[in-house]
Formats: structure tokens, C-alpha cells, sequence
């Protein structure tokens, strides 16, 4: 227990030298960084000295500025953040289109979450919330994410998924779209489509739901094509954004 709470106070302490560097947006000295934050001297060298050898600070001189570490760690940041903000107005034309319920889902740490909502314009509704972890095994949402999966990721998941399911899989991945047929709800169908990052990883999903009287299986061929043609426009868009520049300090640059 001592040696746990010796570590949680160099995080602390590590995270508070870190702040004080992003606030300040320049190259920084030891002296000014300890009086700070209140650490001694030598702690503050000790915890640099760590930090620059995994880049996420850097020597300027005597000084030190931010590294390009943590600027990657932005990176990560801001694209999970802004995934609803680039998603929406692909999302808007597809409800718009549709007239019909379109989810965007987020996956993180191997779950599946609601992350936004588009309201069919008709008075049957769903009563999906945002926030409110989804089904992997049901949705089809969560199906066209197992299905850009790889095995070994597939076996790390903590819901389990059925041996009837993974024939399905194969299918999800030729067609590009996944379908729940009152799966995850009785008298809803839907088509989900996976959205990925750079390297193909699934980082989401997109969904349309109906009613079965309103969304018979005669038009799942069409609407799977449009959920799977926006998955793949905003994973474009998500990939355009993650590779913008993120602006560094004039000064941390000499």
C-alpha cells in the first residue's frame, strides 16, 4: 500500500510540473518550476529527468518546454472529443434522408456507448439514451464493430459473443453494414456500419433505426448502403482531422 501511494504522489507531482508548463507556454527553469509547485528542487530535476526520456518534455538550454509526447497525447485527446462535432452533420443528412432514428456510438476500453441521438421526425420513437452502454452482441452498431475487429481483440472483450454470431461476422464484413432484426429490441430493426481511425481500428459506429412497419427487410439493402457509405464519409473526416498540425509555442520551437 506505501509503494502504491508512493506512485500516485510522482503522478501528482509529475502532472503538476506538467500543468505549470502547459500553462505557461514557454521553456521553463527548475527554480521557477519547483517555486511553483512547491516541490523541491530535486524532485522537480528527477521527474524532468524522467519525463525527457520518454520525450514528453524537452531541454531548451537550461530550460525545459513540452515535448512531443504530450502533444500526441492531444492528438488523442481532441479526436475522441470532437468525434460528435465532425460526426453531426453527416449524421443530420442521413436522419434528414431517412427520416428516420440515427444513433453515433462510441468505442472505448472495448465498450460500446450511445454518444448522440437524431430523433426520427414521426411520434414512434426509440427510447435509447445517450450514455447508456450498448449491446456488442445485439445492436447492429455493435456487430459491425465485432466484425472490424481482429480475434485476439475480439477475444479481450468482456461480453461474450455466441458461436451463431460469428457466420454473421464473415457476412457483416463482406457487405459493410451489420442488421438487428428485433434483436435488441422487439418491433425495432436496424443497420449499423462501423467507424474506424487511420489504421482501420474501430473507434464508433452509425445507426439507423425504425419500426418494422415502417422499415421492412426489402429496404435494408438500401439503408445499409447509406449507414455504410456515412461510417466511411466520417471516418474520412475523422482521419482529415487527426492529421491537422497541432500549433506549438513560437518559443517552444527555438
Amino acid at each position: 500500500m506505501e509503494d502504491q501511494n508512493s506512485s500516485i504522489r510522482v503522478l501528482d507531482r509529475a502532472f503538476a510540473i506538467l500543468m505549470y508548463m502547459a500553462d505557461e507556454k514557454r521553456p521553463v527553469g527548475v527554480t521557477e518550476i519547483a517555486g511553483a509547485t512547491d516541490l523541491p528542487k530535486a524532485t522537480v530535476y528527477r521527474i524532468l529527468s524522467s519525463l525527457e526520456n520518454i520525450r514528453a518534455v524537452i531541454t531548451r538550454g537550461r530550460e525545459y518546454a513540452v515535448g512531443p509526447t504530450m502533444l500526441l497525447f492531444a492528438d488523442a485527446y481532441r479526436v475522441r472529443t470532437v468525434i460528435s462535432e465532425v460526426a453531426h452533420p453527416f449524421l443530420l443528412g442521413l436522419r434528414n434522408d431517412t427520416k428516420e432514428t440515427v444513433h453515433l456510438f462510441v468505442f472505448e476500453s472495448g465498450e460500446l456507448f450511445y454518444l448522440d441521438k437524431l430523433e426520427s421526425p414521426y411520434q414512434v420513437r426509440m427510447h435509447s439514451r445517450v450514455g447508456v452502454r450498448g449491446s456488442l452482441t445485439n445492436l447492429s452498431a455493435g456487430k459491425a464493430i465485432l466484425a472490424t475487429l481482429s480475434p485476439d481483440d475480439r477475444k479481450g472483450l468482456s461480453e461474450a459473443i455466441p458461436a451463431e454470431l460469428f457466420s454473421e461476422i464473415r457476412e457483416i464484413r463482406k457487405r459493410g453494414y451489420a442488421v438487428d432484426d428485433e434483436q435488441n429490441e422487439a418491433g425495432l430493426r436496424c443497420v449499423g456500419a462501423a467507424v474506424t481511425d487511420e489504421l482501420g481500428r474501430p473507434v464508433g459506429a452509425v445507426s439507423i433505426s425504425a419500426p418494422v412497419y415502417r422499415f421492412p427487410s426489402s429496404m435494408v439493402p438500401e439503408r445499409g448502403e447509406m449507414v455504410r457509405t456515412t461510417a466511411r464519409a466520417i471516418s474520412d473526416a475523422l482521419r482529415a482531422f487527426q492529421q491537422t498540425p497541432i500549433p506549438v509555442p513560437i518559443r517552444a520551437q527555438q
